[in-house]
Parts: C-alpha cells; sequence; structure tokens
C-alpha cells in the first residue's frame, strides 16, 4: 500500500512540476549541483532570485497584454461603431441620390410640358394679337385722322375760342 502512496506522491510532484514550469525541485537542484559535474553546469540552474524574477517579468507582461488586449477590444469596438455609421450613411446617400433622380426627371418631364405649353400659349396668342390688330385697323386708322384733324382745327382756332370765354 505504501507503494501507492509513492506511486501517487510521485505524480503528484511530476504534475506540480510540469504546471509550474520547473524541471526540478530545489533538492534535484542541490544534489546535482554538489557533485563535479554539477559544479559546471551550476550556472544553468536559474537560482531562486532569478526564478522570481522571471514569475514577475511573466506576471507584468501578462499585465500589459490583457491592457493591450482591452485597448484592442475598445478600438475594435469604435470602428464597428465607425463602420455601422458609415454604412447607415451610405444608404442615406443612396436614397437622396434615387430621390434627385426622380426629381431631375420630373423636373425634365415638367420642362418638356412647360415648353410645349409655352409654345402653344405664344402661338395663340400671336393669333389673338394679330387678329385684334386686323379687327380694328380701319377704326384706328379712322380716329387717328379724326384725332388728327380736330388737333388741327383746335390750333387754328384755339384763340377764338378762347375769346368766347
Amino acid at each position: 500500500m505504501s507503494w501507492v502512496y509513492n506511486l501517487y506522491g510521485g505524480l503528484g510532484s511530476e504534475l506540480l512540476r510540469v504546471a509550474s514550469g520547473r524541471l526540478f525541485t530545489e533538492d534535484e537542484i542541490r544534489r546535482i549541483t554538489a557533485g563535479s559535474v554539477g559544479r559546471h553546469l551550476a550556472d544553468l540552474f536559474p537560482l531562486p532570485r532569478d526564478e522570481q524574477q522571471a514569475v514577475d517579468r511573466v506576471s507584468a507582461a501578462l499585465t500589459h497584454i490583457s491592457a493591450a488586449s482591452e485597448i484592442i477590444l475598445e478600438m475594435q469596438r469604435s470602428l464597428e461603431t465607425q463602420s455601422h455609421n458609415l454604412k447607415q450613411l451610405l444608404a442615406e446617400i443612396d436614397d437622396k441620390k434615387t430621390l434627385a433622380e426622380r426629381y431631375e426627371t420630373l423636373a425634365k418631364i415638367k420642362r418638356e410640358q412647360l415648353a410645349a405649353l409655352r409654345k402653344e400659349i405664344e402661338e395663340s396668342l400671336r393669333q389673338e394679337l394679330e387678329a385684334q390688330a386686323a379687327k380694328g385697323r380701319r377704326a384706328r386708322v379712322l380716329l387717328w385722322v379724326l384725332t388728327l384733324v380736330a388737333g388741327a382745327a383746335l390750333g387754328a382756332y384755339i384763340k377764338d375760342i378762347i375769346g368766347w370765354f
């Protein structure tokens, strides 16, 4: 039964070594470095303070990575918001463009209709003015001659007319 406990203890210590990233325990490091070969390899094994510094550096790196991740996520959210806003702007621009094209078509149609209507009105007005001019031409000429004669007579006899009053 004790061999089961030793087996579980050995497995547990190996799992702890793998989880912590340490290859050897403190006792194993001391035993290896105590021998003649160990003296030559002692510089290759980390000292406890070097190990702590490495852990501190890893911790600081994780903190920096976490902060960078937050910054990147914030930038990504901002970019997604800007992308959404730009898509809305593009949709509005397309709507406005469609509306402008429709108004342009209406204006072109109205312009063509207006030109046709204007031409028709000008023609009918011209005909009416020519008809009125032709109809009243004799009366105008007669009135003009009569006014001319009356003016000449009034000019000639103005002194006599003033004397009557």
